[in-house]
């Protein structure tokens, strides 16, 4: 059965949505898949983080009103783009019926939120199962990308009407069941462990080497400014040593600078070394957002990433986050969800000074990302559900 995966992301971009797809997709027949997006992947260059996948890729090519945000016309326009957006239910349909297509996988997430909706709405035309990939909730990626719109009306439907919805942690599993009444199927966001196994210890340095990896936006802002603020009181040295895809002058504007290092993006094969020759892993979180649901259910990419590399790892994140709650739960890594970098100062000198627990909190790292991120496992979650 070949299965249509529609997403706004797709590989080879940098994010860590991409670098999902691309785990759970890579390997398979190129003749069982096929990729639809609302970005150009087709006739568009886009930068190798990680490989592209053999399969077929669709351009879902729409017109869109861009202009019209003065006078109070925002809301007409894109009320009027939710109107523009039908062709799109019917452009996927078109190639579900021409890829001859047995199911549709629809991923929340990017900027392109009403693909989500016209995958459903395809689905139904066409006469066969959709299911739903929350790796963000679709209600939080409206109302943080769009405000309120009629698309926030359809997710009961949509989600009610799947043959399955995938969600990537136990937080986000509640939200599905307290609010549509349906069960969830859980896979938390995989990694290869195979690609952390034997990698060196990390090597001695005349600094603390705090790392972190992936992209940084108005969610971390704040996470990190208490970190750098908390480094520049230690009595030892240590740096922030930040691997991003983010702007630096946009960083620094929000008041990402002092002791920081700015490596810039490295390709997704290259994270493993990276990870594991740090000394502290930094998993952050704002714990000041105007968009406080989507900070709770968060489930970072490179969460299964830390939870490999066997390092210490310390998290900087509102209590009532999914974050604080698993590190906590499983006492796999140092916890901090108190807006204060002093709080966070000590928990960095903590993980520098003491062996013990250095070694304890990786050693469980270790034991979650096997029992919760593993690939092989996922994969094999999706082809049951699926039924490839």
């Amino acid at each position: 059965m070949k299965v249509a995966w529609v997403s706004n992301i797709l590989p080879p971009s940098h994010t860590a949505h991409a670098a999902i797809l691309h785990r759970l997709l890579r390997g398979r027949d190129p003749e069982t898949y096929c990729l639809l997006s609302g970005r150009d992947y087709v006739n568009t260059p886009h930068d190798e983080w990680s490989e592209r996948l053999p399969g077929r890729y669709y351009h879902l090519r729409s017109f869109r009103l861009t202009r019209g945000y003065r006078f109070g016309m925002k809301a007409v326009r894109i009320h009027l783009n939710h109107l523009l957006d039908v062709q799109r239910v019917f452009l996927i349909a078109r190639i579900l019926r021409r890829e001859r297509c047995g199911a549709v996988v629809a991923c929340t997430g990017g900027d392109e939120i009403a693909d989500f909706a016209a995958a459903y709405l395809a689905s139904r035309i066409v006469g066969i199962p959709f299911f739903a990939y929350l790796l963000d909730q679709f209600s939080h990626m409206v109302n943080f990308g769009m405000g309120t719109t009629i698309l926030r009306h359809l997710e009961p439907a949509m989600m009610k009407g799947a043959a399955g919805v995938i969600v990537p942690n136990e937080f986000l599993a509640d939200d599905v069941r307290r609010q549509f009444g349906i069960e969830p199927v859980l896979i938390h966001n995989p990694i290869d462990l195979s690609l952390y196994e034997n990698q060196p210890e990390a090597s001695p340095a005349t600094e603390c080497r705090i790392v972190y990896t992936g992209d940084v936006g108005a969610l971390h802002f704040s996470a990190f400014r208490n970190l750098l603020a908390a480094i520049e009181t230690l009595d030892f040295p240590a740096k922030l040593h930040l691997y991003s895809v983010a702007d630096r002058a946009v960083l620094e504007k929000n008041g990402i600078k002092g002791p920081v290092v700015f490596h810039g993006q490295r390709p997704l094969n290259e994270m493993p070394a990276i990870q594991s020759n740090a000394n502290i892993l930094f998993l952050p979180l704002a714990l000041d957002s105007e968009h406080p649901n989507i900070v709770r259910t968060a489930a970072p990419g490179k969460m299964g990433e830390y939870l490999a590399a066997n390092r210490p790892i310390l998290v900087h994140a509102p209590a009532d986050s999914f974050l604080a709650w698993y590190f906590r739960h499983h006492d796999c890594g140092l916890v901090i969800d108190r807006d204060d970098p002093n709080a966070l100062a000590d928990a960095i000198r903590r993980l520098m000074t003491d062996p013990t627990l250095r070694h304890s909190l990786s050693e469980r790292a270790r034991q979650r990302a096997s029992a919760d991120f593993d690939l092989e496992h996922a994969r094999t979650q999706i082809d049951g559900l699926l039924g490839w």
